[in-house]
Formats: structure tokens, sequence, C-alpha cells
């Protein structure tokens, strides 16, 4: 079997076998593909008697090489292959398709090689205009000719050429117009026929898709394009308007012209975005010519279920698209002088609010009513960036009766769907849906900014009217989406309400207590508790309203919306903590209950045990006594039965979790002496409940003060949490709740943990020495940096700095040369070693660890792919270089593992890490220049090494990026630049970098 033979075969067998035959035999026919003996089987493998695959592996193999290899072919083989090439392309001019798109490509990248020949594309299109490609036909020639000429500015991207990038640019740029010219006189002779064959449809496609990709060339002002845009408009109209359609639908072949020759206006239009001033005119010319070829197709497909839906979903891309390049010059019509700018303003404004008003549920229905959502915050983004005086306040003022009409529409458009008609949708449609109404809301806050207080009077209205649409037939249970969609536009603009008594907010309260929400959907009470949760700053400005808020979250409890409630209670109780000290023991009542009945999910008692905390925090202490036995007993209870029955399966390991994830939220929250903003000025740290409690900043409480409630917890269950850390201790996700648990008791606590201190060292220390979990680091680091200063707790934070060492030290000899599979570990230790560094540099003196090992191992760690290991690497190494000049410890790993340091750096920015992370290596070159500036020039001279770090970079170029890092010490933003661009070098690509 010949080597052709073989090659069908290959090819053959990777079309037609298993994934791990597909896999190998893919890689062997990358490698053949690469031979230099390719140039001559793939023309083999393109015959008629071959089968499409074949000739498909043909094709692109000749593409592969024409784009990455044309060094290989002499200077006088030229004319032979551009002869092969179009003969192949005659003899695959009536298909496969596949075959004859890639032939294409390949006579476009032929002429992008050949571009220094300056008649090279007049030549190639005039033999096919001319019909001198054997026996095809003229419509066929042309087709082929498009697609050639489409092609070629695409491929310029991607090619590797032996002509300079800028000469290619210089040669596009002189064909342009040549191009542009042969292509819209072709467009124009078979538009203005009465009737196109069907047989012309591919070549208007590929003449349509050829304007878009060369009009980036040329420097042609965008006024000359006047002809180019009317040409591409006459096409929309001519596909849509030819004939009455019985169905309505545009037939494959007019619909991808029409959508081809839009996406080629948007194209024009953002080429020039950047000359906005330049075009003020031309714009609204062009806007024009768009409102009267394509508003009259969105008129026609304004309803529900059109079957040319894509089409109208482009022509509003590209008014948007125009808009956002050309902005300015459409919104000077909102309040001007000229009638003709005024009226494109006005068409443009009237369009897009019928486009948001699209009939029909998005995205069941209709698709296009979520394109308008950007266009109103681009118009109040224009106004309210103008220059405060008397034109912005006219703008405003014109544009108010706007944004008052879109409110009302968006809460329409943003009704739930009811549950008779949720059998057309799917789980793609809801999620859509959901996306949807974040728009719509987000899209509210752009309207509250314009509107202000009139916002809250337009919402006023709509709940007047949404209620009394619930009136009209009070026996329909599908009557309420009207109201719960105003109730979601009442949420979605919380943020925006000041602290006033905005009798709107205050009558939307009273509605939300007043609907019978059993006769209707869970889904409105469901909003209402969001919204209420929503309000909570408001109510906290405004107290009296607190009961009502409260009596509504606390229904929620015990209904199948307890998740909103529970979200509801946290937001309230933490935005009201002192205000809700009145109905506190009812509230506590009200969580015990819907604790202990048990029909809450495992996310909603968690967060409930949040609210509880905040509650606590302000209660007497006598009755945080008695609820804290009441609430958290059991969980403490559940948790030792689990431990006494040694039971460590499944179910059990989620229950404990749970438990301790409650426990954990509760220690989050409950803090008797949390500080106020004004007690932190004065340096003062106050309780909030009837208990004053002061004491200085340092955290130590006033003699006599009562002992926190979290220590209470601690002190009398910290044997239970030894003993379940024993059962657990191999477990990460037990072991990681537990850890997180303490974490937030020691943030709450601070210096009051002291009398537990030592037993929970001991305990973190268990779970250092077994299972260093990424939080029990946390911890562990939290107590080091707190107390390593104090001398009674020195041995303790000694004991646990070795453990925490010597742990990881272990897991990354074990994984030596695959660090990755341990990288969250390692993203941990040296965030918690950066920290070390900056507050308590002086442990590396003073406990016996390996500072070198430490050292080798970051520099090791800041080459891993992952970008968490690597980033705390480098300001691992950045703070401990920094730090090191003032102790002698630290100075000498420095001095021993600088160039090392400098070595791994270097790697770095020559290609282990992402370019777009260089920047981040400049730290360390700061930081060594900055404290070792002799040696660090000793160390840049590791730059003289032939090759090093890549073999692209060049000796001067290597001595200019020494010379410029030696000389900035300070200047950040200055090395960051000239690390980027050494990068850059390193890696071949300055070409595009200077494109």
């Amino acid at each position: 079997m010949d080597e052709v033979q073989t090659i069908e075969a290959a090819v053959l067998s990777f079309y037609r076998g298993g994934s791990e035959q597909q896999k190998e035999t893919h890689k062997w026919l990358q490698q053949v593909q690469n031979s230099p003996q390719a140039w001559s089987f793939c023309w083999e493998l393109m015959q008629l008697n071959k089968s499409s695959e074949i000739q498909f592996f043909g094709a692109i193999t000749l593409n592969s090489k024409l784009r990455s290899d044309w060094a290989e072919v002499p200077k006088e083989a030229h004319h032979e292959l551009k002869q092969k090439l179009l003969e192949t392309i005659v003899l695959f001019g009536n298909g496969p398709k596949i075959v004859l798109n890639r032939l294409c490509i390949s006579l476009g990248l032929f002429i992008v090689h050949m571009l220094r020949h300056p008649t090279v594309i007049e030549e190639v299109t005039n033999m096919f205009l001319h019909e001198q490609l054997g026996n095809l036909s003229k419509v066929t020639q042309i087709e082929i000719l498009m697609a050639v000429l489409e092609g070629i500015p695409e491929e310029v991207k991607n090619i590797r050429t032996q002509i300079p990038r800028t000469v290619v640019c210089e040669e596009l740029n002189r064909n342009a117009e040549f191009v542009m010219q042969t292509v819209v006189t072709y467009l124009n002779e078979k538009l203005s026929h009465s009737a196109v064959e069907p047989h012309d449809m591919n070549g208007l496609i590929n003449a349509a898709k050829c304007t878009g990709t060369w009009v980036a060339h040329g420097n042609v002002h965008l006024n000359d394009r006047e002809g180019m845009i009317q040409t591409l408009l006459k096409a929309i109209h001519y596909c849509y308007w030819k004939e009455p359609k019985d169905d309505g639908c545009l037939m494959p072949e007019e619909n991808e012209l029409a959508e081809t020759a839009l996406k080629s206006l948007a194209n024009i239009i953002s080429s020039y975005a950047t000359q906005n001033a330049k075009y003020s005119f031309t714009v609204i010319n062009y806007m024009k010519l768009f409102l009267d070829v394509l508003v009259p197709i969105l008129d026609a497909e304004y309803k529900e279920n059109n079957d040319n839906e894509n089409l109208a979903l482009m022509i509003y891309a590209l008014f948007i698209s125009t808009l956002e390049c050309f902005s300015s010059a459409i919104f000077a019509g909102i309040v001007t002088d000229s009638e003709e700018v005024s009226k494109v303003y006005t068409r443009t404004v009237d369009m897009l609010i019928k486009c948001t008003d699209k009939p029909g549920t998005y995205p069941v229905d209709e698709s296009c009513s979520t394109y308008a959502m950007e266009f109103w915050y681009m118009l109040q983004e224009e106004v309210l960036s103008m220059d405060s005086g008397e034109h912005k306040k006219r703008c405003l003022e014109a544009i108010k009766p706007v944004y008052a009409h879109v409110v009302k529409v968006l809460v329409r458009k943003s009704q739930l769907p009811t549950e008779s008609s949720l059998h057309k949708w799917n789980d793609d449609d809801l999620e859509a849906f959901r996306c949807y109404r974040q728009d719509i809301g987000d899209t509210l806050l752009s309207c509250h900014d314009v509107l202000n207080d009139l916002m809250l009077d337009v919402l006023s209205e709509a709940l007047d009217e949404s209620i009394m649409y619930l009136s009209y037939d009070p026996q329909s249970t599908e009557s309420w989406t009207l109201l719960e969609a105003t109730i979601h536009a009442f949420c979605s603009i919380a943020q925006k309400i000041e602290y006033t008594e905005h009798q709107q907010i205050v009558k939307l309260l009273k509605v939300l207590n007043e609907i019978p929400y059993e006769k209707y959907s869970d889904k409105l009470f469901g909003m209402a508790l969001e919204t209420v949760g929503a309000y909570s700053e408001w109510i906290g400005d405004n107290p009296k309203y607190l009961p009502s808020a409260i009596t509504l979250l606390v229904k929620g409890l015990n209904s199948t919306k307890a998740s909103q409630a529970t979200l509801g209670l946290k937001d309230l109780t933490s935005e009201c903590q002192k205000e809700v000290i009145p109905y506190a023991l009812p509230l506590l009542d009200a969580c015990r209950t819907a604790l202990q009945e048990g029909h809450l999910k495992n996310a909603e008692m968690i967060r409930l045990m949040y609210t509880v905390g905040n509650i606590l925090s302000v209660i007497s202490y006598e009755n945080i006594i008695l609820y804290l036995d009441a609430m958290v007993s059991p969980c403490f209870e559940e948790l030792q039965v689990h431990v006494q029955n040694n039971d460590r399966t499944e179910p059990t390991k989620a229950r404990v979790v749970l438990r301790l994830e409650m426990i954990s939220k509760l220690f989050s929250s409950l803090n008797i002496r949390k500080p106020t903003e004004g007690d932190m000025d004065k340096g003062l740290v106050v309780g909030v409940g009837p208990h004053k409690l002061p004491f200085p900043a340092g955290g130590t409480p006033a003699p006599g003060a009562p002992v926190q409630p979290i220590l209470l917890i601690l002190e009398k269950t910290m044997g239970l949490l030894k003993s379940l850390c024993t059962l657990w201790i191999h477990d990460e996700t037990v072991i990681d709740t537990l850890c997180k648990a303490l974490q937030q008791a020691l943030t709450n606590l601070m210096d009051d943990i002291k009398p537990l201190l030592t037993e929970m060292c001991c305990l973190v220390l268990s779970i250092l020495n077994t299972n260093c979990v990424v939080s029990a680091a946390d911890i562990a680091g939290n107590f080091i940096l707190m107390f390593y200063k104090d001398q009674d707790c020195r041995q303790l934070m000694v004991q646990l700095f070795t453990a925490i060492m010597d742990y990881n030290f272990n897991q990354m000899e074990l994984n030596v040369g695959k660090l990755s599979r341990i990288a969250d570990l390692i993203e941990t230790f040296y965030a918690f070693n950066t920290r070390i560094s900056k507050k308590i540099p002086i442990c590396y003196s003073e406990v016996q660890i390996d500072c070198m090992k430490l050292v080798d191992y970051a520099t090791k760690c800041m080459m891993l792919p992952e970008t968490g290991p690597m980033k705390k690497s480098v300001a691992f190494i950045t703070m401990f270089v920094k730090e090191s000049t003032n102790h002698p410890v630290m100075m000498n790993v420095i001095l021993a593992q600088g160039e090392n340091i400098v070595r791994s750096t270097f790697l770095c920015i020559g290609g282990t890490a992402l370019r777009t992370q260089v920047e981040i290596f400049a730290d360390i070159f700061l930081a060594l220049n900055f404290r070792y500036p002799a040696e660090f020039i000793q160390w840049m001279k590791l730059l003289e090494v032939p090759n090093f770090p890549t073999a692209y970079v060049s000796a001067t170029d290597k001595e200019q990026f020494m010379r410029k890092i030696i000389k900035e010490r300070v200047n950040k933003r200055l090395v960051q630049d000239h690390v980027r661009k050494f990068a850059a070098l390193c890696r071949n690509i300055v070409e595009y970098e200077n494109k």
C-alpha cells in the first residue's frame, strides 16, 4: 500500500472509527499534514473518484499548507500552484460544496501571499468575470469569485506570510475600492431585475458578505459608502417584499441574503465608530434610510410568533449598533432646531418603544424586546452625563414622558407565565425569562435615574391598575400576574429609594399585607416577601412600618416561600437591629417554631439562624441565655447523639454539616458588643442592647461585663466539638465546616476568645497535623496574627505556625512534579505566608522552619498554570523580599535564592504564564531592585544566556529590557509596561502587537 492509500485509509478510519482510534488517527494525520510531502499528495486526494471525506481532507491539507508553510514553495513554482488551484476549483465547481468552499479559501490564501504583485486581485477577478474557467457556468464562476474575494481580508488575520504585515495592509487598502466596485456593481445589476433567478442567490449572498469583510479597508470616508448602503438596503427590501408569501415566511435563501446584508450594514457603521463627531450629518442621513426601508418590515412583523423573528432581531441589532457607535449624533435630536435630526430621533424612540412592547411573552412568543433595554440605558446615560445647565434640563424634561411610558411597558412585559400557559415553556425558556426579568429590573433603575420621585407615581398608578384588574374577575386564579409584576418593579428600584416617608411605599406595604395570597399562585406571595426584604433599609428609617413587615415575613416562614421569608428577615433584622427590640421575643418565638416544625429546607434553616443571632444580640442578657438554650441546644444535642453512636454514614454526615452550618451562621451574627460608626470614631465599642458595655477598641471588656454568648456556647461544647473532630478528621467537608464555625466565633469574639484559646488551638493543631483543610489554615493564621506577640500565647502560636509549615511542605514534597493537584492548598498556604511576612515577619527568624525551602517552592508554584497559586506565590515572594532586609534570616534566603527567583520570573514572562497575567511579575522586579539593587543587576545578567528565556528575543532586546528594568525602582506602571512588551517579544507576537 503506497503513501496516498495509507492516508486514505487513515482518513476513513478517522471518520468511521471509535473515539480512541480517532484520537490516535487525528494525531497521525496532523503530522502528515505538516510534512513537506503534503504539497504533493493533497492534489491526489482531491479527485472526483474519491470519497467526500478524502476529498475534504485533501482540501483542508492544502489550506493548512498555504496558511502555515508557504516558505516551502519555491518562487518558480508559484504559477504552477495557481494553475493547479484553478483547475481543481473547476473540477469541484459543481460540488461537493464542502470541498469547493475550502478551495475558495485556498485561492484567497494564495492571493494574500502574492499581494506583492499589484495586479493579482484584478487578474483573478477578471478571469472569473470573463468566464475563463473551463466549462463552469457564469453563475457558478461569479459565486466562486465572490466567495474568494470575501475571504481575503479574513485570512490576512491568520496567515503566516513572508510579506510584512504593513505591506499586506497597504495592498488591501489599495485594492479595496476595486473589489467594492466589482461587488456593488454585481449586486445592483442582479437586483435591478424584477425577479432574481434562484441560481443567483448564492452569488448575491457571497457578494453581500464581501462588503462587510472589505469595509475596514480602503481609507474611504463614511459619506462615500452611501451607494453601498443603499444597495444592501435594496437587497433586504427585495427579499422581504418581492412577492406575497402564503405563510408569511421568507425562503431560506432570501432570509440568508437579507440577514447577511444586515450584518454587513452593521460592519460598515461600526468600522467608523471611532470617528463619531466627524460623521454626524452622514449618520443622520443613513439612519433615515434605515428607518425608511426597515421599519415597514418591523411593522409587518409586529405580532406574536412571527416566522421572520430572526430577521426582525437583526434589524433591531443594526439600529442598536448604530446608536452605540453614533449616539451623540442621534441624541442631538432630543432638543434641536433641526427638524430632520429631531424626526430621526423621534422615529428611533418610537420604533424602540414598539420593540420593548413587542406583542407576546418573551421568549416563547417573541425574542426582540430584550434588544431595546440597552437603548434606554444609553439614552439616560447620554442625558445625565451632560454638563448641568439649561440644555440638560430641557433634555431631561423631554425624555421623562418617554421613560414614564417605558416603565408601564416593562411592568406589563415582566409578567410571569400563568399555570395554564406553562406547557409551552421548557427549562431554557424559564431561565431566559429569569434573565430577562433581571434585565427589566436593571432598566427600571435607569428609568428611576431619569424620573426620580415621579417613578413612584408611575408605579403607584400601575399598582392601582393591577389591583383593579384583579377585582374585575374575583373568581379568576390567574389574574395575579400583573400585580406580581408591579410589585417586582417596586422591588427592583428599592435600592434607589431614600429615607423619606414616601406615601407610595406606605401604600405598597399596606397592599402587601391585604392581598388574599391563598387565592393565587404562591409566586405572588414570594415576590411580596422579597420586596419587603428589599425595603428593609427604608423601613429602618421609618420604623412605624416595621410591625406589618414582620407580620408578613413571619407568615412567610410557614409557607412554600420560606426561602424569601428567611432572606427578608435576615435583611430586616440586619438593617433594623435596634428598631426590632420591641418585637424581638415574639419574633424569636416564631423563628423557634419554624425551626422545630421541620418544614424548612437546609438553606432556610441556616439563614434563619443568622436572623436569630441578630435578634439575640439586642435583647436582655437573661433572655439571651433562655433562647440560646431553647434554640441552639437542639443542634448540639443532635451532634452529641451522632458522636455517641459513632455514626459516619452519608445521611448522618449531611445532618452534621447542616447543624455546624447553622451554628456557624449564628456565630457570625451573635455579638452583644457590636460597634457603631460613632463608637468606632471615638475608639470605643458599645453594646447595642439594654447592656451598654463600653470598653477600649483594643477589645478588652470592662470588668464585670457579661460574657459573650458565643464564648458560653463554646465553653459548654468544646468537648463535643473535639469528639466530633476526632470522629470526622478524615472528612474534608465536615472538618472544613467545623473550622468555618470556629472562624466565625473568632471574628466576633476577637480578644474575648482568650479563655478558650488553648483548647481551640489544640483542636486546630489536631486538624493541621492530619487534614490541613483551607479553613483550618485560615483560622490558624488569624490566631497567629492576633496572639503571636502575646508572650502568654507565644508557645502555642509557634506550634500552630510549625504545624502549618510542616503539613504543607510534606504535601508539596509528595506532589513534586504535579503541584497542580494541590493548587487550592498552595493558594491558601502562600496567602497565609504573605500575611505573616507583612504583619509579623519576625516569625521566620524565631521559629525553626526552612525558609529556603519556603521560597524555593514559591518559585515553582508561581510557574503553575492555575491563576490562584501563581498570584499568591508572586505576592508572597514580593512581600518576603520587601521585609527581608530587616531580618538577617530572611535576607540570607533572598541572597541565596535571588538568581533562582529571577530565573523563574523570566520563564513565567517568557511563556509559562498567560500573556494577560504577566504584569504581576513586575512586582518581583520592583521589590528586588529596591531592596537589593547591586545583587539585582548581577541576577539580571541571566538574560545574557543564549535563547533564554526563549529563542525569539534578541540579545539587543534583552539588553534594552535589562537597562529599563534596572533603571526603575518605584514606577510600577512603567515596569509593568516593560514586562508586557518583553513578554510579547519572547512569544514572537510583536507583529500582532504593532498591527
